[in-house]
């Protein structure tokens, strides 16, 4: 029987949408998401006892629906809200992967090509916008994208409903789980622009163009013969594709100069296999299909967190990331030694059955390029500095992250212009972090302020110092800090800029230690404390982690600097918020002067932005 059109369209706009859920989920931050999360995806078990499989499906589609909808209001945002959202969606994608694999023997691939063509219209819709999901704009845009979503699946969900069965196969059991993995490597790391980015030293741009290579061999591949790996005695033979997998996941984890290449070919070797795990004999627990499909949701939100959560926490991601592609190497691996992988199935239907889905991928991904070419010219920072001054912002801005959990980088640029400065000096900037939403702050904010741009990565190279400027740069480097044993990578950035008349001025911005005992932050301090003396008229700025009266503070005065806020700001001030402290800084050399020191209040972040004029005597 043939597949209708139906069940791969409602797959791939479930997928579009499940995509975005785990995004935004991922910005709460909480550990305590992860129980909402479990067992809203837990809930499509449930619901084909109650209504039965034909209504299940068509149920958890409009449930999806209108928790699109109501996640587009800032106010219900809420930690309870996003992950059960995040869980309805692996849910809905579970019952809509079953559906479609099962509706004839060619079931699998059309839903793999299907999942396949949701990511690269993700990607596609979210490049023009700088990687922020319309969920975040609010407005025209965010609303009018959040009710085509729901529109479409309710349509969808209609037609599944009043459609009749085309069931032709055994449906998916626990193996369904596998989604769970795919769609982590899928949103967090091979089709990450900001990851490919911020890995492997390339711009955004440059990150699209190979996520769309990747996205239209991985459609291709779908049609290509599927030859097993050379079989081993005692050890069951596995497909090429879940091997090239995690041999690319492990190569973009651990080589992060070759990210992009290892994120084209894991992108090409993902739909092929997750077509692998959804090719064997159903794999049941032997209590009935609710049983097996609460468990499929529940573990591909496990599967899911196997990444993410380290990632969230801003750990290196090649060891849980090689995990992650393990799982689905061994679902695959369980498909061919089941023999439905390699015999059981028909061949694989010619290239030409795929055209359209590969001629869709690569218009998709031709369109970032022709947005991002039509927006508007940047507004740059001031550039006046005559009479040897100029002005400086510090600013923690918590990895773009608000007081209540909203993402923020409008909020971010608009404290930028207010403050006047033409040296910006930025720490906890996100990269394709999780935690933000896989945004590209630093991006964002290039494009915005046509500025000069120094990148320090921090932590896995998400997540960074970064120094903005509207001057000519004279020199610039990016510097890694000792561990030290503490609690992630760190790093510091430093430029000379030539202000109007000629002078030269030095920045060291950097972002110490958070550890409760200083030892990390003194060995941190040696580093920067020499690159600072390498040059005159120099300031030290950023979150150093350290309070006033400390070891550190006292090291760094010692050394000739002296606080801008002490000497003409208000020193009993605090600087971050949660809990009340005081551990920004912006400290000058003996042979500048400081003057308008301000400490704005904001709720854009959890620290507060310090900007001074500086005057080099």
């Amino acid at each position: 029987m043939t597949a209708p059109r139906t069940p791969p369209l409602l797959v791939a706009v479930t997928a579009l949408v499940t995509l975005e859920s785990l995004r935004v989920a991922g910005v709460v931050g909480s550990f305590s998401a992860a129980l909402p999360a479990l067992v809203a995806a837990a809930l499509g078990g449930p619901l084909v006892r109650w209504l039965g499989s034909r209504r299940a499906l068509p149920v958890a589609v409009a449930a999806l629906a209108a928790a699109r909808l109501l996640t587009q209001i800032p106010g219900a945002r809420t930690v309870p809200v996003l992950a059960a959202t995040a869980g309805l969606a692996l849910a809905t994608l579970v019952l809509t992967v079953r559906d479609a694999a099962a509706t004839s023997r060619n079931g699998p691939g059309r839903a793999a090509r299907a999942l396949a063509l949701a990511v690269a219209a993700d990607v596609a819709l979210r490049l023009p916008l700088d990687l922020l999901d319309p969920v975040w704009r609010g407005g025209a845009i965010g609303w009018l994208w959040a009710l085509a979503c729901a529109g479409a699946l309710g349509a969808l969900a209609w037609r599944a409903y009043t459609g009749p069965s085309t069931a032709t196969r055994p449906v998916g059991g626990v193996e369904l789980a596998a989604l769970g993995p795919a769609f982590a490597l899928w949103s967090a790391l091979l089709a990450s622009p900001a990851y490919l980015a911020s890995q492997g030293g390339v711009s955004l741009t440059s990150a699209g163009l190979w996520i769309a290579a990747g996205a239209l061999l991985g459609t291709a591949a779908l049609s290509a013969p599927r030859p097993p790996l050379p079989g081993i005695p005692g050890i069951p033979r596995i497909p090429v594709a879940p091997a090239v997998l995690v041999l690319a996941v492990a190569v973009a984890g651990w080589v992060p100069s070759l990210a992009p290449v290892a994120a084209l070919a894991g992108l090409a070797a993902l739909p092929a296999t997750v077509r692998a795990t959804l090719t064997a004999r159903p794999l049941t627990v032997g209590r009935g299909a609710p049983l097996d499909l609460a468990l499929a949701g529940a573990g591909a939100v496990v599967g899911q967190l196997l990444l993410v959560l380290p990632l969230h926490l801003r750990v290196v991601p090649g060891l849980f990331a090689v995990l992650t592609a393990a799982l689905l190497a061994v679902a695959a691996g369980y498909a061919a030694h089941a023999g439905y992988a390699t015999r059981a199935l028909p061949a694989p239907r010619p290239l030409g059955h795929a055209f359209v889905p590969v001629v869709l991928a690569a218009l998709l991904l031709a369109w970032p390029p022709l947005a991002t070419a039509l927006r508007s010219a940047p507004e740059p920072l001031p550039r006046d500095t005559a009479g040897g001054m100029y002005r400086l912002l510090s600013w923690n801005v918590h990895g773009a992250v608000d007081r209540g959990g909203e993402l923020a980088p409008e909020r971010i640029l608009e404290v930028i212009r207010e403050s006047d400065a033409q040296v910006v000096a930025l720490q906890e900037v996100p990269r394709g972090w999780p935690g933000a939403g896989g945004l590209d702050l630093a991006t964002w904010l290039e494009r915005r302020l046509d500025v000069t741009a120094v990148w320090a990565p921090s932590a896995d190279r998400r997540f960074g110092n970064l120094v903005l400027t509207s001057l000519p740069v004279v020199e610039s480097s990016a510097t890694g800090l000792p561990r030290a044993g503490g609690d992630m990578d760190r790093s510091f950035a430093s430029l000379t800029v030539r202000l109007t008349d000629g002078e030269e001025a030095r920045v060291v911005a950097t972002h110490l230690d958070g550890g409760d005992l200083p030892d990390a932050r003194l060995a941190q301090l040696g580093p920067v404390l020499d690159a600072a003396a390498e040059g005159g008229a120099t300031v030290l700025a950023g979150d150093l982690n350290a309070r006033p009266g400390s070891e550190e503070i006292a090291r760094v005065t010692a050394a000739g600097f002296r606080s801008a806020q002490d000497e003409i700001g208000d020193p009993s001030r605090d600087t971050a918020t949660t809990p009340p402290r005081r551990v920004d800084w912006i400290l000058g050399a003996s042979d500048v002067a400081f003057g308008d020191f301000t400490l704005t209040d904001t709720t854009a972040s959890d620290h507060l932005p310090l900007a001074v004029t500086v005057y080099l005597d």
